[in-house]
């Protein structure tokens, strides 16, 4: 799945408007359209029958046979978990049924992530954290409690992070000032928010490093980031489930810790002290000191 994901992305910048709306069709409705003959897919888009050929030859396949053949290939193992979680959600009948279908979901959503992740790329992310000399977050609207949690995380890294808060009015004011050795990581998924995907773009235009959270290596934040990782976030509901690219985040920020063990030890026991003695947190061993005093417990 990697391989072809790469393939789109390097190629969509190419294509054709047309050529662009098929493919995003052939890869949101991939179920139904690996079995789709050249006329029916053509009508179903509401493209010409040579749009669907020429979309294949622009992709480096001879026509829309071997096209198909390779994308029938790509989504053999996906078709088979997809099916396991149609018999599961069949069952769900009522409102009390809505957390196994929401659960069966998410774990498929995760499955999948892990199945199409770049191990290269995951590792690129890392690093390119790591060497960084400042962090810009952006992920606005539904996306913006992760954007605040990745930022809460790397600042437990002793990370210097700017995590942009939607509706303050000084994002543009702050983004003049991004430097080399910035690194700014956006993440949307469908639909894409247009002020992420400017940020972005603004920020590649700059000279500076951009990475992607996003859904697919042909959403507009892969198109302008220079390393991107995907996650599946589609759930059957009038939200959309974030939960692969909560734990792709987990990932990252568990991995940067081991990558630079030493530093994140110095952060973490620093922190503690820090939170100890503010009394950050609520304070258990005391509370059954005075518990067992109270009570002349031994």
């Amino acid at each position: 799945m990697v391989a072809i994901d790469n393939l789109f992305k390097d190629k969509f910048p190419i294509l054709t408007r047309s050529q662009r709306k098929l493919l995003e069709y052939i890869l949101s409705h991939d179920y139904e359209s690996i079995f789709l003959n050249v006329t029916d897919l053509g009508k179903k888009v509401c493209v010409s029958e040579a749009t669907v050929v020429r979309l294949s030859k622009a992709l480096g396949f001879k026509g829309f046979t071997e096209f198909q053949k390779e994308m029938r290939l790509v989504f053999k193992n996906k078709l088979t978990t997809t099916s396991r979680l149609e018999r599961t959600v069949k069952k769900v009948s009522n409102e009390e049924d809505a957390l196994i279908k929401v659960l069966q979901t998410d774990i498929d959503n995760i499955r999948e992530t892990l199945e199409q992740i770049s191990i290269e790329e995951f590792q690129q992310f890392v690093r390119s954290i790591d060497s960084a000399k400042r962090v810009i977050i952006v992920g606005l609207r539904s996306i913006n409690s992760l954007a605040v949690f990745f930022g809460i995380a790397l600042e437990f890294l002793q990370k210097n992070v700017w995590v942009i808060q939607p509706g303050i009015g000084d994002m543009w004011d702050r983004l003049v000032g991004l430097r080399k050795g910035d690194l700014v990581i956006g993440m949307s998924f469908p639909r894409y928010t247009k002020q992420t995907v400017e940020v972005m773009q603004f920020a590649k235009k700059k000279g500076i490093k951009t990475m992607a959270i996003t859904d697919s290596l042909i959403s507009p934040l892969a198109q302008c980031a220079d390393h991107v990782l995907t996650a599946h976030y589609k759930l059957d509901s009038f939200i959309e489930s974030f939960t692969a690219p909560f734990s792709v985040i987990n990932a990252v920020v568990t991995a940067l810790g081991v990558y630079s063990k030493r530093g994140t030890m110095k952060s973490l026991k620093e922190l503690e002290e820090i939170w100890e003695s503010k009394q950050i947190y609520y304070d258990t061993k005391n509370e059954f000191a005075e518990f067992r005093n109270s009570y002349k417990l031994p």
